[in-house]
């Protein structure tokens, strides 16, 4: 029901004299008139949809029954943002700030993600990468109520009735799952990891306009290898080792078809956190069946494409060109040296040329067609040469000019390889992936400090800006948040029935062409994390368009104007007025009398 809709009428709460004129009702007679009134349940005005706090103003007070509940001063929305904001930055801790937001998230919706969307900077390294890291190592002790589905391997079977208890279940458009096995560089945190889903989806709506009712965070409880939390009593998932094997793979093929019987086949399944041989594993079989995307993987490659691209920019050293160098083999890797391959072909490069000049380290050195079970595409780019195991030697022999890490190794890339690099090269181009911060295969500062400040740097968390020389450099911030909201605001638009690796072509050129000229003259390759927003808009665009253009779109008709169908049905930041809009009727007629039967005749009555 439309609780909404239930608001009665100004005029109704008046009473009518005999000839029809109103008349107010006066104190003797207010206790009847109440009794036939229809008064708001305050449960609804105050809940986390509706909720304005001190935003109501004294009409909206009055007609909702809530006058009284709240002090005299109604305040605007700025002004509430500025007692948010002041709050936000009196507490110390990052962590604090986390449980503070979490709070206002739970009471104030759309106050909330105003905030976030206009304090993107600040807020950002809060509700995502670093601190989300942090929260979902105590997620147990932060838990404070309904934040999403868990669904534990004892509901198998029932999977559609758990997702149907989901207040908002008929919104539904898009779902974030993990089942917690690799949060971030943290390991196997479980039921823990719902903090990830829930961090990823509230920056589809404050940088994609995507409306929160229309997402849903969805934890797989499946246990977990990690012995630490089983014995921690403020865990709040199953204490039991985790689900592997057949019995693992019938339960996440159960979830996606559950998901789509409830939620509808156009429904967006994004899978997040993932170990890498079961996210691979799970993209190759879904990814053709519904609209399924994997952020660790697709997200990352679009994302390191862009950086890719933005090198190219500065250097006007075209991509074949550079001699690259992969530490990790992981998820994030093995998803840009694909999406690379996608790159370069379509630039006309054979096979053996495309991998010609680059190179994969991981734990066990450097990667050649000596190595046994070489992951995924990986093999490709197998080289026929003898096996190094330090890292400072393979940057000595085969002197790269980019190199990219995504290993959750600290301290990595020593002062020796960014020097060799900065002897070979006049821009190196330094990629710290790892996230949280302490995870970087190297800081902004040791990257500057050790290149004569000639590495071009970004990184998969913030880092500060460094003086090097009484020059400013700011380092660039690789961060998902550049793709995916985009990415999943165009596929959602265009209610796409699958998503193809072409659409993070698009996203990663479309993210590679903003910086301006001027930002690449002082070696910035990603925009401002402030500008996220835009970008997500900009990115939304041009996927939208891929996909009608190439018949992977159900939206009909196409619309023809995508960027001002995206802004005509984003979720509004605003508040508008909680009192439904009247308007005024003529005096009507007043029903005609029924005439008075006449009384039967004896004869009637007798036939009766």
């Amino acid at each position: 029901m439309n609780y909404w809709k239930i608001l009665i009428h100004p005029r109704l709460t008046r009473m009518r004299s005999e000839n029809n004129t109103p008349k107010v009702c006066c104190p003797q007679n207010r206790m009847s008139c109440t009794q036939d009134m229809v008064k708001m349940p305050t449960s609804i005005v105050f809940s986390n949809k509706f909720n304005k706090y001190m935003g109501f103003s004294l009409e909206e007070r009055q007609r909702l029954n809530i006058h009284g509940l709240l002090p005299v001063c109604v305040r605007s929305t700025q002004d509430q943002m500025y007692v948010l904001e002041s709050n936000f930055r009196s507490i110390k801790t990052n962590i604090g700030k986390y449980q503070y937001l979490r709070i206002m998230r739970q009471g104030f919706e759309r106050l909330y993600f105003k905030y976030v969307s206009e304090h993107v900077t600040e807020v950002l390294p809060i509700i995502y990468t670093p601190t989300v890291g942090m929260a979902c190592l105590v997620y147990g002790m932060l838990y404070r109520g309904i934040s999403g589905v868990y669904i534990t391997k004892y509901d198998c079977g029932h999977m559609v009735d758990v997702l149907l208890n989901w207040p908002d279940r008929k919104s539904v458009k898009a779902i974030c799952v993990t089942d917690g096995q690799r949060i971030l560089g943290l390991g196997d945190l479980g039921a823990n990891g719902m903090g990830i889903c829930v961090g990823k989806m509230e920056l589809y709506t404050a940088l994609g306009g995507i409306s929160p009712e229309k997402c849903l965070p969805v934890c797989l409880d499946v246990g977990t290898t990690n012995a630490n939390l089983r014995e921690d009593p403020m865990y709040i998932g199953l204490r039991e080792d985790r689900l592997q094997g057949k019995e693992y793979e019938d339960f996440i093929e159960e979830f996606i078809q559950s998901a789509l019987k409830a939620f509808g086949c156009e429904t967006l399944i994004h899978f997040e956190d993932f170990a890498t041989p079961n996210a691979f594993k799970f993209l190759k079989k879904y990814q053709d069946q519904c609209c399924y995307f994997n952020d660790d993987i697709q997200g990352t490659a679009a994302v390191g494409l862009a950086g890719l691209l933005g090198i190219q920019r500065i250097t006007k050293i075209e991509l074949q060109d550079h001699v690259i160098l992969f530490c990790g083999a992981g998820s994030a890797v093995m998803g840009l040296t694909a999406l690379l391959k996608k790159e370069l072909k379509a630039r006309g490069l054979a096979d053996d040329e495309l991998a010609k000049n680059i190179y994969v380290y991981d734990h066990k050195g450097l990667i050649t067609k000596k190595n046994e079970n070489i992951p995924g595409d990986i093999a490709d780019f197998a080289k026929d040469m003898a096996p190094i195991k330090s890292l400072e030697e393979v940057v000595e022999k085969i002197k790269p000019s980019i190199i990219m890490g995504a290993t959750s190794a600290a301290g990595l890339f020593t002062e020796k390889i960014l020097r060799s690099m900065a002897k070979n090269h006049e821009r190196p181009g330094v990629f710290a992936f790892s996230n949280p911060t302490n995870k970087a295969e190297c800081t902004a500062e040791q990257a500057y400090n050790f290149t004569e400040g000639r590495a071009i740097y970004s990184a998969g968390s913030p880092f500060p800006p460094v003086e090097f020389n009484g020059k400013r450099l700011t380092p660039g911030q690789a961060n998902n948040c550049f793709a995916f909201p985009g990415i999943v605001l165009g596929v959602m638009t265009a209610q796409a029935e699958t998503v193809p690796d072409e659409a993070y072509l698009v996203t990663a050129h479309t993210l590679s062409n903003i910086p301006s000229p001027e930002d690449l003259a002082s070696g910035k390759i990603y925009p401002d994390i402030g500008c996220a927003k835009a970008v997500a808009l900009e990115i939304a665009i041009k996927v939208c368009e891929y996909l009608f253009k190439n018949g992977l779109a159900r939206l009909s008709p196409e619309p023809e104007d995508i960027r001002e169908h995206i802004l005509k049905n984003e979720y509004q930041l605003d508040f508008c007025s909680s009192l439904p809009e009247t308007w005024e009727y003529p005096e009507m007629e007043p029903n005609p009398k029924p005439k008075p039967k006449p009384n039967p005749t004896p004869k009637e009555q007798k036939k009766k």
